[in-house]
């Protein structure tokens, strides 16, 4: 009998646990203003999607701390890790390199790969 009282215990324990998870769960998701459910693809940085955004945008080639950096700022964004721009723009799929320190959005057929 012990055992069964603390199993039911324990059942109880567990889903009052779940239920407080989910409320901070529910929070987070609220705070990022997304919902972690609504995408199978995976998020990027706000920072790169932003810089995709704006590369969009102009439709050109642009360099990153004269045009880019600026126009990130504009929108928001903090800046101040500047060092750590260049490898953001690196890991976005949608980005190429045309220049130092200059990025573009890739074609649409590279971009896919």
């Amino acid at each position: 009998m012990d055992r069964e009282i603390t199993v039911k215990a324990l059942v109880c324990l567990l889903r009052e646990e779940i239920a407080e998870r989910r409320a901070l769960l529910a929070g987070l998701e609220a705070r990022l203003g997304e919902d972690a459910h609504s995408s199978s693809a995976p998020k990027r940085s706000g920072m790169s999607a932003a810089a995709v955004e704006i590369l969009r945008e102009v439709g050109r080639p642009m360099h990153g701390l004269g045009e880019i950096l600026p126009a990130l700022k504009a929108r928001g964004f903090d800046v101040s890790r500047r060092a750590a721009f260049a490898s953001v723009m690196m890991r976005n799929p949608a980005v190429v390199r045309t220049a130092p320190g200059t990025y573009a959005l890739k074609p649409a057929a590279d971009a896919e790969r």
